[in-house]
């Protein structure tokens, strides 16, 4: 009963995470109005959010090492509960980015830990469980902006979102700390042995690259669209929260699709296939003034980008025996870099020209994940 409850706790956990993650962009613009701040300076809340998510997370892996997942665990939700709260009771920019590291750092602890504890609680079935949590995870994805888009049209604050996400959190806190986490002993500890071993390598390199690449153009993407159909096609802010949505319920529904066909592609055709579809995706949604073309684009997109993030981290882990730790962190880690990056440069080029030619430009980086892996020998 006990490994039960554990594993609804991590799904709850996920859940939450992604719905603080992703209300980000239906609100942006309410956040920016706020804060007073410019299209370029928004793009500072999403790097903010990901810098703390990179540097959060190899600090709470080797905690979880030497002190336990469950302690590091709780303190992660209960220190993003705390975060939610203060972040709506700021209108300076400066705090609300200090806020915001620390909100991407516990979620970035939350969500690497959430696998670990998932694998261990279930290490027969560990692929299995690990898939289910990104599947909880596109379940909060989806609900969070379209609950955050009726919220606002309704005419309440976009701050209520984070109360009650915060209230939630504080809830799920007290849970896990009164729950027996039944986990095996300690495993693979992330050593620096194993980061020199890693780093030294050319080929895992690249993989690293493309984890950047890919984190980026996915956070990019979902990041401002809502701010790209709100600004010129008109979409009112619950169309436009409801468009993210529909992208999260596609990347979902594509998890479970491209899921089944690993067993009959292999992991290299799929990232090549998956990535230049994407490519070809993103620019027809950043060219379209088509309403309902963009509806149709929108749900194309996240099909096209649902299992690049899975597929390249398991080809990463595919191509080496040890250290899985230390694999693990390091990719989830450039992702972080890449998603701490690219949505502000998209910022920054919206600013200088315009917000179509940002939603395009993730298709440079798209299209050389798929080179990349296209000159990775046949596997």
């Amino acid at each position: 009963m006990n490994k039960r409850v554990s594993l609804y706790l991590c799904y709850a956990a996920i859940t939450l995470f992604a719905m603080v993650l992703t209300i980000n962009s239906p609100l942006l613009s309410d956040i920016s109005a706020t804060l007073h701040l410019s299209l370029a300076q928004s793009g500072v809340l999403f790097t903010a959010n990901f810098t703390g998510f990179v540097c959060f997370i190899m600090i709470g892996g080797i905690l979880a090492d030497r002190i336990s997942k469950k302690t590091v665990l709780s303190t992660s939700i209960g220190g993003l509960a705390i975060s939610i709260l203060l972040f709506p009771l700021t209108a300076n920019i400066y705090i609300s980015c200090a806020i915001m590291v620390l909100i991407g750092g516990f979620g970035g602890i939350i969500e690497s830990i959430i696998s670990a504890v998932v694998a261990e609680l279930y290490p027969e079935k560990a692929v299995f469980y690990i898939n289910m949590s990104q599947v909880f995870f596109g379940i909060g994805a989806l609900v969070g902006p379209i609950t955050a888009g009726i919220v606002v049209s309704l005419g309440t604050s976009w701050q209520m979102c984070y109360y009650v996400l915060g209230i939630l959190l504080l809830f799920l806190t007290v849970a896990f700390i009164a729950n027996k986490l039944p986990l095996s002993p300690q495993n693979e500890k992330i050593t620096w042995k194993g980061f020199v071993n890693l780093i030294s390598d050319p080929r895992f390199l690249l993989i690293c690259i493309c984890m950047f690449l890919y984190t980026g153009s996915e956070v990019g993407g979902w990041g401002w669209l809502s701010t790209f159909l709100k600004k010129n096609l008109d979409f009112s802010p619950l169309s436009s929260s409801i468009a993210v949505g529909l992208f999260w319920l596609a990347m979902t529904l594509g998890r479970f699709l491209f899921g089944s066909l690993t067993g009959k592609f292999s992991t290299r055709h799929l990232v090549i296939t998956l990535s230049f579809t994407s490519a070809i995706v993103t620019f027809f949604l950043g060219v379209s003034s088509n309403p309902y073309t963009i509806w149709i684009l929108i749900l194309l997109m996240g099909f096209a980008y649902s299992s690049l993030w899975p597929l390249i981290v398991a080809y990463g882990d595919s191509q080496y025996d040890k250290p899985k730790g230390t694999i693990f962190a390091l990719l989830v880690g450039c992702g972080g870099v890449g998603a701490a990056i690219v949505p502000f440069l998209l910022g920054m080029i919206a600013q200088i020209t315009n917000i179509h030619f940002a939603i395009i430009s993730p298709v440079v980086l798209l299209f050389i994940l798929g080179l990349i892996f296209w000159r990775f020998d046949h596997s």
